[in-house]
């Protein structure tokens, strides 16, 4: 019976953090309100409460490092004027032969061109990037004035200098360390629900109940919701097996409570569902 119950963990990886925190949370509730005298059960379902308490409060220092939002901040306001700056380049760059503009604006456009920048590197990359480029443009100076290019380009520079005062500031905060501590949080609460986890399927396996297959079906759902809305990946390739929106979803602002189960009917399928890549990778807010 073991093999129509399977639920794997592996998915949980590739949640960005905060996606990672409230499904474990709703994964955490759901067990806590399980009854059971099963000691083994009450072991691993403490130490998923523990572990998840820990990233819980990880996550939450993430959130209320000041540099974490300053930089945020900075970033959003550099992307914008740089795009703004290059935008103005790229009209006149395109405009037809003969036109005054023309030549010099692509002689400007081929700057962003040759430093490969774009507004989805990392905040150092950007910034840097931005920094040197204004050296480039130096002898474009009236020419970018005249455009209307200049003033939102300083103000990219400005804010790319922001940006790097913010690193430094975050690494200075343990910025840096935090991540590594989110990292390690989240490695120890995939663990501890992936022994949970085995512990179910022998329990239900060895001693078959209603109440063990409603459980397996709130967790089931859980995991369901999470690959379908926030990795957009199929639910499942057979059996019936439809997520629903928990009662009180999860959302980056909104961890939720995970009171909400989801619904599926415990199927044999010829091949076992896919359990997910297990990328491993976290999201570290490192990215502009």
């Amino acid at each position: 019976m073991a093999e129509n119950f399977q639920l794997p963990t592996t998915w949980l990886a590739e949640l960005p953090n905060a996606e990672h925190d409230g499904t474990t949370q709703q994964i955490d509730d759901v067990v806590q309100g399980f009854q059971t005298e099963n000691a083994r059960f009450l072991e691993k379902r403490g130490a998923v409460h523990q572990t998840r308490q820990n990233e819980d409060a990880v996550w939450l220092s993430v959130l209320r490092d000041p540099a974490v939002k300053r930089l945020a901040d900075a970033d959003k306001k550099e992307d914008s004027y740089a795009t703004a700056s290059h935008y103005i380049l790229m009209a006149h760059a395109v405009l037809p032969d003969g036109e005054p503009t023309k030549q010099e604006a692509q002689e400007c456009n081929q700057v962003f061109k040759d430093y490969k920048f774009s507004t989805n590197g990392s905040y150092a990359a950007e910034s840097d990037k931005l920094i040197q480029m204004e050296q480039n443009f130096q002898s474009h100076q009236a020419f970018l004035t005249q455009i209307g290019a200049w003033t939102f380009f300083q103000k990219a520079v400005e804010q790319a200098r922001l940006v790097r005062q913010y690193l430094s500031e975050r690494a200075m905060t343990k910025g840096e360390f935090v991540k590594g501590e989110m990292k390690s949080a989240r490695l120890a609460t995939d663990k501890a629900i992936a022994e949970l986890y085995k512990t179910i399927e022998a329990m239900m396996e060895l001693m078959p109940s209603a109440e063990l297959t409603n459980l397996y079906n709130q967790l089931k759902g859980i995991e369901l919701y999470a690959r379908q809305y926030y990795l957009g990946k199929p639910s499942s390739s057979s059996g019936t097996t439809t997520p629903t929106n928990p009662d009180n979803p999860t959302t980056p602002d909104n961890p939720g409570s995970g009171s909400g189960t989801g619904t599926i009917t415990p199927t044999t399928p010829d091949t076992p569902s896919d359990p997910g890549t297990g990328s491993g990778g976290t999201s570290d807010g490192d990215e502009g």
